[in-house]
């Protein structure tokens, strides 16, 4: 690992300051603490491991972290590594639209010796991914069992009642988990919730709740958590859910879902699943302009991947064409 290493978890004071203007990993400090400082936790994290990892390619290959040692080709070198340590190409993309991003900003503020070194590098063509959402047959089983659990599940330690709520949150109104983790009981008003922080600097200023996740949300409330201020979904302590809590949750409500199941009928189901589903059911009675508003995207770019017929409906749509 290189020493100047990115400095994103520091605090302010001990940034690397941009006076190194020789040092490629005082830029990508600053970049990350001025203009990818205000994104969702998980995007930081993610976007701090892309910058590190190319940081220590950089370094390994060139043997310094000049700025202007890095040229379009050492971009493309590392891509095929990447390509050679079995990144999908899914990964690769997302690693080469954050060095995009963060090349760009440096380039504007102290332009590169041999121009932009990420112009030209093209993505990686990706296959369309599969439908990773659910049937109706496996929303009816999955609601069955998150009712269930409301009445199996019996001890103090435990929260049907919650869980039921997110299930029922998620499937209804396609919220990433920290989109839905960061809310505040302040922000549940009516019938929506108001100024939610989206991927990165987007906020809408008011979510539907739909009719049976705003009942479970309103049980949970009144006969659970209590209307006392503080974090929307929160553990018996008053903290703020973590995401592993509603992986836990969603865990539970498959397995009771799966009991009776034969194997190949067993859902998997985590949060991801969820948001796809909402998504893909807004898109075919709404249209796709519908389900990108309510997915919280600003671009049609990354709607598609919510909203596009899986493989088995598209041969279906051609056996039935003529």
């Amino acid at each position: 690992m290189f020493e100047s290493e990115i400095a994103l978890l520091r605090p302010s004071h001990e940034l690397v300051p941009a006076r190194e203007r020789d040092s490629l990993a005082a830029w990508f400090s600053l970049y990350m603490e001025l203009e990818a400082g205000a994104n969702a936790e998980n995007t930081i994290r993610a976007k701090t491991r892309d910058l590190q990892a190319f940081l220590d390619y950089f370094v390994t290959a060139i043997g310094a972290d000049h700025p202007d040692q890095w040229t379009r080709s050492i971009t493309g070198d590392f891509v095929k590594q990447l390509h050679r340590e079995k990144r999908s190409p899914t990964t690769i993309n997302r690693v080469l639209a954050t060095l995009r991003h963060c090349a760009r900003w440096i380039h504007r503020k102290r332009p590169f010796l041999a121009g932009n070194p990420t112009e030209r590098v093209p993505d990686l063509n990706v296959d369309d991914p599969e439908w990773k959402g659910l049937r109706d047959i496996d929303i009816t089983r999955l609601k069955a069992a998150s009712e269930q659990l409301v009445h199996l599940k019996r001890r103090r330690n435990q929260h049907p009642l919650r869980d039921h709520a997110i299930f029922q949150v998620l499937l209804r109104t396609g919220l990433r988990v920290s989109e839905l983790l960061s809310l505040d009981l302040d922000q549940y008003q009516g019938k929506h919730f108001h100024n939610v922080k989206r991927k990165g600097r987007k906020v809408s200023r008011a979510v539907f709740v739909a009719g049976e996740a705003r009942e479970a949300l309103d049980a949970y409330l009144d006969d659970e958590r209590g209307r006392d201020p503080g974090p929307l979904f929160q553990s018996r302590t008053g903290n703020r859910l973590a995401r592993q809590n509603v992986d836990a949750a969603l865990k539970a409500i498959a397995s009771q879902a799966n009991a009776r199941l034969a194997e190949d009928d067993k859902i998997h189901l985590h949060a991801h699943v969820l948001r796809h589903t909402c998504l893909r059911r807004a898109a075919e009675k709404h249209g796709v302009q519908y389900a990108m508003e309510l997915s919280g995207q600003s671009s049609e770019r990354y709607i598609w991947r919510y909203v596009q017929p899986s493989v088995a409906e598209k041969e279906a749509a051609l056996d039935d064409l003529f």
